[in-house]
């Protein structure tokens, strides 16, 4: 496995300490999810002793979804399962199952920054009702994605079918005290109601320190 063979060489030249994400992130590329699965409990980044594992977000339609969350923005697929949740009461047909299918992807690390996403399968008329707007007042979230190539990224995300177009890309300054930082920002919301932001960074005065 290309992983091990990285660390291994890592660990006997002494420079583990200095593997950044960008070497984790091409050998996860060439990983199955499987593969990455037996290290998602592996903390790459021992910083914190809480970390936000996953946003996991309840989607009315999981093939639509996974065109837009899979297919454009190339999360890879690491678990797939029917499940029920007995404990449940609220949902309609509170039989003590309530079916639901709940897939788990990832992009980069399998400990931080997964997502989520939850179908129940006996669906209720909420269920099925158009999702509220997105109007960014409380109770709502924004999912940020940092692309490495926005324009291709943004391309692919705003065609998916459901996906609407709030923002095109633009460019976008935050102060900071070492200077603006420069970021390239484009804002949709998927097929269920859910604000994402695709953005990349051009430019962080930070990075020079």
């Amino acid at each position: 496995m290309k992983l091990k063979f990285i660390v291994g060489i890592a660990a006997a030249l002494g420079l583990s300490a200095c593997a950044t994400t960008t070497d984790t992130s091409r050998a996860h590329g060439n990983m199955t999810g499987e593969e990455i699965v037996q290290y998602r409990d592996k903390n790459p980044y021992p910083v914190n002793p809480v970390n936000l594992r996953r946003t996991t977000m309840v989607v009315k339609d999981m093939e639509a979804a996974l065109a837009l969350y899979r297919d454009a923005l190339g999360m890879q697929v690491v678990y797939d399962q029917e499940l029920s949740s007995e404990g449940l009461s609220t949902r309609h047909k509170a039989d003590g199952k309530n079916r639901s299918r709940l897939v788990l992807m990832q992009t980069n690390s399998g400990q931080m920054g997964m997502v989520g996403l939850w179908q129940f399968l006996d669906q209720t008329e909420k269920d099925l009702a158009e999702p509220d707007p997105a109007d960014f007042t409380p109770g709502e979230i924004v999912l940020l994605f940092h692309a490495e190539n926005l324009k291709e990224t943004f391309a692919k995300a705003s065609k998916v079918a459901g996906v609407k177009v709030l923002g095109e890309p633009h460019e976008r300054r935050y102060p900071s005290p070492a200077g603006d930082i420069v970021v390239m920002v484009s804002m949709l919301v998927d097929m269920n109601g859910h604000t994402i932001e695709l953005n990349q960074k051009l430019h962080d005065p930070r990075d020079a320190k």
